[in-house]
C-alpha cells in the first residue's frame, strides 16, 4: 500500500503528492536567531494521514480542524497490490477507521512521530501490558506469536488468583471473634426448625417429605452458601476497585513548583519524572484490569447462582401445591428461606470456608504456572530455531547503523526461564561494549533503521514508511548519509519513505523532485491549510 495524495474540500488546503518511493515534507526554518519553525503542518500531516487510514491519534490538532472548519471532508488515493483506492473521511460524521485492526497493527511501526524515537520497540503510541504489543512485534519479526499470547493469558489468570487468594485470606481474619454472633443465629435456627415443626403436612407421604427435604431444600441451601460467599468476594472486589494504589502523580505539577520557587527544573529530571509517572500509570492500569477482570467472573457467577436459586424455589413452590395446603405453602415458603439463609450465615461463621476457597484457587493456580513454563520453553525454542526472518532484519538494521552512524550495532532479544523477552539494541566499538546508542540522534536514527529492516522484510505489500522529524538537529554530514540511505532502499526494495524535515542544512543530495510540499509561516497561504488556526 502506497499513498498517491491527500487532498480536501477545504478550498485553502494544500493537496500533496506522494512519489513512488521517496518523499521529503519540508518546513522553511525561520530567519537565523529565530529559531526552528513549527506548526507549518508537517506533523498534521502525518497525523491526518494516520487518523484517515487506521483511526489512530485523535490529537489536539486532529480537534484543532474539527473545530477550525465546518464538516471537513478529506480524500486519500492509495495504491494498493496495482488497483487505486480512494479513502474519504468526512469528519461531519462518525469516523471509522478505513483499514482493520490487524492492518493497523502490521502499520504499528511504520508511522513515528516526533515523539516516538525514545525506544525502538515500544512507542509511545503503544499503551497497555506487554500482551498488547511484544507477540506482535515477535510475529513481525518472523516467529509465531501464539506461544507467547498463551503464556501471557496464563499469567493473567495466575494474577486474578494471587489477588483472589489475597482478598479471601483478608476476608477470612475479618471473621473470627463472632461467637456471640454464633450463639444467636443457632437460637435463630432452632426457632425456625420448631415453626415448621408445627406444620401440618399429614398429607405428605413419607418418602416426598424425604425428597422434599433432603433434595430440593438442601440444593437450595448450597447455592445460598456459595451466592453468600460470592457476594462478599464481589463487595471486597469492588471496594478494592474503588480505592486507587497511588496519589495523583504529574511531573509538569511539580515542574511548576520549581519554577514557582525560581529552582532549576533540567530536561533529565523531567524525563525521570515522567518515567515514574508512566510507571505508576501502567501498574494502576495493570491492577485495574486485573481486578476488573475478576469482578466479571464473580458477577457472572452470581447471576447463575441467583437464577439457579430462583428455579430451586420455583420447583419447591410448584411441588408443595401437590402436596399441601395453600396455607401452608406460604408460611413453609417464609420459614424455610429464612432457614436457608440463617443456615448459611452460621455455616460461614463456624466454619473456615475461606480455607477451603484458598486452597482450591491455590492448587489451580499452580497447575496454571506449570502450563507457564511449558509455555516459556514453547516460546524459547521458537525464537532459537525459527530465526531466519529476524537474522534478516538484524543485517539490514546493522547495514544502515553502520553506514549512517558509523555504530557496530544490533538488535537482540533476550529471554529468561520464566519465557519473559526483552528486545533491546546494543553497540560496540573495537569489540567493546559502548553506549553510542544511548545518544539522542543515534537513537532517533536506531529507531529509523529498526522500521527500515522490519519493512524490508515484510515487503509483501510494497508499503509505506513515514517518520517525522527523524533528522531533525542532525549534522549535516548525518542528513546527507541518511537521505541517500533511504532513498536507495527504497527504490531498490519498492516501498515508499515519506519524512519530514527542515531546510537548515538539508545536503545537496536531495534533488528537487524529493520534495512533495514545502511549508512555511513566511504567509498564511504557504501554510498546509492555507490559514493558521
Amino acid at each position: 500500500m502506497k499513498i498517491l495524495k491527500i487532498s480536501s474540500d477545504i478550498p485553502s488546503f494544500r493537496s500533496v503528492k506522494f512519489n513512488k518511493n521517496f518523499s521529503i515534507v519540508l518546513g522553511v526554518a525561520k530567519s537565523r536567531g529565530e529559531g526552528k519553525s513549527h506548526n507549518l503542518g508537517k506533523t498534521t500531516l502525518i497525523e491526518l494521514i494516520d487518523h484517515i487510514l487506521f483511526g489512530s491519534r485523535v490529537s489536539a490538532r486532529i480537534k484543532a480542524i474539527k473545530e477550525s472548519f465546518q464538516n471537513p471532508v478529506f480524500r486519500v488515493d492509495l495504491l494498493i497490490d496495482g488497483e487505486h483506492r480512494t479513502v474519504i473521511a468526512d469528519y461531519s460524521k462518525k469516523k471509522k477507521a478505513a483499514f482493520s485492526t490487524e492492518i493497523k497493527q502490521a502499520y504499528e511501526y511504520f508511522i513515528r512521530f516526533q515523539d516516538d524515537y525514545k525506544d525502538e520497540f515500544r512507542k509511545v503510541s503503544i499503551r497497555g501490558k506487554d500482551l498488547s504489543w511484544k507477540p506482535l512485534l515477535l510475529r513481525l519479526m518472523g516467529f509465531n506469536e501464539r506461544p507467547l499470547v498463551e503464556k501471557y493469558e496464563i499469567e493473567a489468570t495466575i494474577q486474578d488468583y494471587d489477588k483472589f487468594i489475597e482478598i479471601a485470606a483478608s476476608s477470612g481474619m475479618k471473621r473470627e471473634g463472632r461467637d456471640e454472633e454464633i450463639t444467636q443465629l443457632e437460637a435463630r435456627r432452632n426457632e425456625l426448625l420448631d415453626a415448621i415443626g408445627n406444620l401440618n403436612f399429614g398429607n405428605i407421604e413419607d418418602s416426598t417429605s424425604a425428597q422434599l427435604a433432603s433434595e430440593i431444600d438442601a440444593n437450595i441451601l448450597s447455592a445460598k452458601k456459595e451466592l453468600f460467599i460470592q457476594r462478599k468476594e464481589l463487595s471486597a472486589v469492588t471496594e478494592a476497585i474503588r480505592n486507587t494504589a497511588f496519589v495523583e502523580f504529574s511531573a509538569e505539577r511539580i515542574e511548576q513548583i520549581y519554577s514557582d520557587l525560581n529552582i532549576y527544573f533540567g530536561d533529565q529530571l523531567k524525563r525521570d519524572l515522567s518515567d515514574v509517572q508512566e510507571f505508576f500509570i501502567q501498574i494502576t492500569e495493570n491492577r485495574t484490569t486485573a481486578l476488573n477482570s475478576m469482578k466479571k467472573r464473580i458477577l457472572d457467577r452470581v447471576y447463575s447462582l441467583e437464577e439457579k436459586v430462583s428455579n430451586l424455589n420455583t420447583k419447591r413452590a410448584n411441588y408443595l401445591q401437590l402436596i399441601v395446603t395453600p396455607s401452608s405453602i406460604d408460611i413453609y415458603r417464609q420459614l424455610s428461606s429464612q432457614l436457608a439463609e440463617t443456615e448459611t450465615e452460621l455455616s460461614l461463621l463456624k466454619q473456615d470456608i475461606y480455607k477451603e476457597s484458598i486452597q482450591t484457587a491455590t492448587n489451580e493456580r499452580n497447575l496454571l504456572r506449570t502450563q507457564q513454563l511449558t509455555l516459556a520453553a514453547k516460546v524459547a525454542t521458537e525464537i532459537d530455531e525459527h530465526d531466519s526472518k529476524f537474522r534478516e532484519i538484524k543485517d539490514q538494521y546493522r547495514q544502515i547503523m553502520s553506514e549512517v552512524m558509523d555504530i557496530d550495532s544490533e538488535i537482540d532479544i533476550e529471554k529468561n526461564s520464566t519465557g519473559n523477552l526483552d528486545f533491546r539494541t546494543v553497540s560496540w566499538r573495537d569489540q567493546s561494549p559502548s553506549q553510542e546508542l544511548k545518544g539522542e540522534m543515534a537513537k532517533k536514527i536506531s529507531c529509523a533503521a529498526f522500521d527500515v529492516a522490519l519493512r524490508i522484510v515484510n515487503n509483501d505489500d510494497s508499503g509505506f514508511i513515514i517518520h517525522d522529524g527523524v533528522i531533525d538537529n542532525a549534522d549535516k554530514n548525518i542528513k546527507k548519509k541518511f537521505i541517500e540511505a533511504m532513498k536507495r532502499r527504497a527504490i531498490e526494495f519498492d516501498f515508499q519513505y515519506i519524512m519530514t524535515a527542515i531546510s537548515d542544512d538539508l545536503p545537496d543530495s536531495v534533488e528537487n523532485g524529493d520534495i512533495v510540499i514545502t511549508l512555511s509561516d513566511k504567509s498564511e497561504k504557504e501554510l498546509l491549510f492555507g490559514k493558521s488556526f
